[in-house]
């Protein structure tokens, strides 16, 4: 490798590691989370992620069941066919979601109560 390959191999990897660096500073925030639930795009519902909650969500698709405890939420039964939404692990940080498509209902952390 020569001098100027090595410098940009650095280089990239210095603005990578500042990238997340600066993801992580801005995604420590002290708001509160919460834990919004949209189906085809409305808003069903909003729980705090701090407090210990089961909802169970239905409509002529089939119903979810919700359960939020120990600052993580998680689907825990659901009648739909393939139950991938059931599989998904546990989610306690803002941006992660759970996705069930045959009901069209996603579960996402949120910051604040919007």
């Amino acid at each position: 490798m020569k001098k100027n390959e090595i410098m940009i191999i650095i280089g990239l990897l210095a603005v990578s590691l500042i990238g997340i660096a600066a993801f992580y500073l801005i995604k420590a925030s002290d708001e509160p989370l919460s834990v919004r639930v949209t189906r085809q795009g409305e808003i069903v519902a909003v729980f705090p992620l701090s407090k210990d909650h089961t909802e169970t969500f239905t409509d002529a698709a089939g119903s979810n069941t919700l359960e939020i405890s120990g600052g993580t939420a998680k689907m825990v039964e659901a009648d739909c066919p393939d139950h991938i939404c059931v599989k998904t692990y546990p989610i306690s940080s803002p941006g992660e979601t759970i996705v069930c498509l045959p009901h069209k209902l996603v579960v996402e952390v949120i910051t604040g109560e919007s």
